[in-house]
């Protein structure tokens, strides 16, 4: 049975799109993310969204030429718009005619072709006002209302979130220096998980390197600052000890384990970066 549930539709863009950088970085396209606000509540259906958002953009990252841009923009709806506009923007080639992409949204897709790009706009209906089914609040219904739903969505997210491999993969793909930089990143990263106080400044040191160098060479490579690669990799491990079996940690247990200082400082980096409470992804 399907449902359309109300909630914010911000961290699941935003969550999407940083787990598709990786495959962006690996076919040499930038991947970008910007909203027009903060928080956008919406009736949607997620498995059906997160799919076909995710197959729409993945082949517009896949069809745009080596160097160039693709974009995600969350437009904000005017006074009396009942929809809202999701955008894939690409720069270097009009892929309008493609039906390929054109066919990945079953509705609510507009096409329109640029000079030197495309404009993908999918329609989404917005929610008029916040109500008892939303799953932006910290006390979720969306887990106890419909299990299977959840349950469905929490294999996707699994599945597009599984990305430090990726990075090391496709770091491997632009030649072996670059791998062997990316594993060793990796390697002093792990190794300091549980402390806190690990900083841009002790990676930089473990890799004999300054901080600029450090900052071009992991900002080229993971398309994010080291800063942001060390928060990406404990938040990494964090989701995969939520899930263990064997661990069998609670929150509090997995935020000091990564590094977190506090509780409350984890469950928000965790939220933002895959768009639930880390009490929401316990097994």
């Amino acid at each position: 049975m399907d449902f359309d549930v109300q909630a914010d539709l911000i961290p699941l863009f935003r969550g999407l799109v940083a787990g598709l950088e990786p495959y962006a970085k690996a076919q040499d396209v930038h991947l970008t993310f910007h909203s027009e606000t903060d928080t956008l509540q919406a009736l949607y259906n997620p498995q059906k969204v997160l799919s076909e958002i995710t197959v729409l953009l993945s082949r517009v990252i896949t069809f745009t030429p080596q160097t160039h841009d693709v974009k995600v923009i969350v437009r904000q709806r005017k006074k009396g718009n009942k929809k809202c506009l999701l955008e894939v923007c690409n720069t270097g080639v009009n892929l309008s005619k493609l039906g390929e992409i054109i066919a990945s949204v079953s509705r609510g897709l507009s096409v329109e072709g640029l000079p030197k790009g495309t404009r993908f706009s999918v329609e989404i209906p917005v929610a008029e006002q916040v109500t008892t089914m939303s799953i932006s609040s910290e006390d979720s219904l969306l887990p106890k209302q419909f299990p299977q739903y959840y349950n469905e969505i929490h294999k996707r997210l699994t599945h597009h979130f599984d990305n430090t491999d990726k990075i090391q993969q496709a770091a491997e793909a632009q030649g072996s220096k670059q791998g062997i930089f990316m594993k060793k990143v990796n390697a002093v990263i792990n190794a300091n998980l549980d402390n806190c106080e690990f900083s841009v400044d002790d990676l930089a040191n473990a890799m004999a390197l300054s901080r600029a160098q450090l900052y071009r060479r992991v900002k080229h490579l993971a398309h994010m600052s080291p800063s942001a690669y060390i928060r990406f990799t404990r938040l990494q491990e964090a989701k995969r000890l939520l899930r263990s079996k064997e661990e069998d940690c609670n929150v509090t247990e997995v935020s000091y384990a990564v590094g977190f200082s506090t509780v409350s400082h984890f469950t928000r980096s965790f939220k933002k970066q895959f768009g639930m409470n880390p009490s929401s992804f316990v097994r």
